[in-house]
């Protein structure tokens, strides 16, 4: 049977609806799946803007830290670096990665450093001290955090190094001050005792010596009444009703040995008399060395004081060394603290002291002090005959508690105080001379007239 042309186009108009259904029913889906995609790639863009927006605020969070910030992974292999760590390494970020941490950061002690890497990763400990080297001259202290945390089923670690430079100055400032407060209250006791003891001295001192005098005085005109009688003696001579009166007299010169006492009893007064008097000096120069004084500065006579300090250390330095002093009697005043500046002259001279004991063995040897005025300054200069000062240690002579002496015969201190006295409080300057097995010069130059 065959199809009729109207059959036929019924045919092609069914095939035609049937492919334009199909193709809506496509376009539809196509539409969705564009809309889909759209949507996909919406959200595939906003994760990506946060994901940007978190890694900006993370980046930016680290980079404000003032901290050095690195992320390595277990080998020490850096993946990622703050911005202060990229200054203080010296390189930028894409040179950095994947380079070993040790051999970028020059940590005094690689081992040490992996140590505490392997300690953090046994034991999970976080803070340690570590010294890391800027240079061959310049050390700094760093305190060290680990931290570990993953990421796409890695292990990292973020290794914090905080700068504790400044804290360890501080701490070793503060033990320098409370040394030199340490220091300052010991003076302060020894002067208060001296102080008692010279106040308690000084009275029974005073009439020993004026008992000495009048008994000087006295003996004199007792001497002059026994010339008188020896004359009268001589006079009775022959006389017979004298004679036994004169023999028990001869007996009694005889027994007394008068002529011994008539050379050694005035001699005898005077060496009192001078001792009494030496160790009046030596009470005047205690309660002058002790007396508290203030902080403030004031003219003071700095001859007087040296000789002051002299005296009172006498004991120090008598059984080692003859003393030799040349002061420059047109100085004048000199503007500063009394208190201060008698704790510089006796650290000096006791420094002096034992420079020469150390170095004499029993040996005399010669302390010198002189003082000179040089225009607007005055120059004290404090001379030994010891054993000089090691090369190797001209460099810390002046810094705190460091001490060439045996455990147990300083504290360090004694020359750390008199640098900061001459040269922080005076505005002057201290220095040394030195040779091997000659001796030492201290040389203090500072203002005659100073208000800073």
């Amino acid at each position: 049977m065959t199809d009729t042309p109207e059959d036929m186009e019924a045919i092609l108009r069914a095939r035609l609806e049937r492919e334009k259904a199909a193709r809506e029913q496509a376009e539809d889906l196509l539409e969705n799946k564009s809309l889909e995609l759209y949507m996909v790639n919406q959200s595939l863009e906003d994760a990506v803007r946060k994901a940007k927006n978190d890694s900006a605020r993370v980046n930016a969070i680290m980079n404000s830290m003032k901290d050095i910030a690195i992320a390595t992974d277990e080998q020490l292999n850096i993946h990622d670096a703050n911005i202060q760590a990229i200054m203080f390494l010296g390189k930028a970020l894409p040179d950095l990665k994947d380079q070993s941490l040790l051999q970028m950061l020059p940590v005094s002690n690689p081992p040490q450093y992996q140590d505490l890497i392997r300690e953090f990763l046994d034991e999970n400990s976080e803070v340690q001290d570590i010294e890391i080297f800027f240079n061959d001259d310049e050390q700094t202290c760093f305190e060290l955090s680990i931290s570990s945390f993953q990421h796409n089923e890695e292990t990292y670690l973020l290794h914090i190094l905080r700068d504790i430079s400044r804290r360890k100055v501080m701490m070793r400032e503060q033990q320098r001050m409370e040394g030199e407060l340490a220091q300052v209250a010991k003076w302060e006791a020894v002067g208060q005792l001296a102080g008692g003891i010279a106040h308690e001295i000084n009275t029974p001192s005073q009439y020993i010596g004026d008992n000495l005098k009048f008994l000087s005085d006295a003996s004199k005109d007792v001497f002059a009444i026994l010339e008188k009688a020896l004359s009268l003696k001589v006079a009775c001579n022959g006389k017979e009703e004298y004679a036994s009166l004169i023999k028990s007299i001869d007996e009694a010169i005889e027994e007394y040995d008068l002529p011994f006492l008539l050379e050694e009893l005035p001699l005898a007064f005077q060496q009192s008399s001078e001792g009494i008097a030496q160790v009046s000096r030596i009470v005047l120069a205690m309660k002058n060395f002790s007396h508290p004084g203030t902080e403030d500065k004031e003219p003071i006579d700095i001859n007087q004081a040296i000789d002051t300090t002299l005296t009172v250390s006498r004991n120090e330095w008598k059984t080692v060394a003859s003393l030799e002093t040349q002061f420059d009697e047109n100085i004048g005043a000199v503007k500063c603290i009394p208190g201060a500046i008698n704790q510089v002259f006796l650290n000096l001279i006791v420094n002096a002291a034992h420079a020469i004991a150390d170095h004499k063995n029993g040996v005399q040897g010669e302390l010198k002090v002189t003082t000179k005025k040089l225009d607007d300054q005055v120059e004290i200069r404090i001379s030994d005959t010891g054993g000089g000062i090691p090369e190797e240690h001209h460099a810390k002579i002046f810094d705190p508690f460091f001490t060439t002496k045996d455990v147990g015969k300083g504290t360090g201190q004694g020359l750390s105080i008199v640098h900061d006295i001459i040269v922080n409080k005076h505005a002057g300057e201290l220095n040394f001379e030195t040779q091997a097995g000659v001796g030492t010069t201290f040389v203090i130059n500072m203002p005659i007239d100073s208000n800073e």
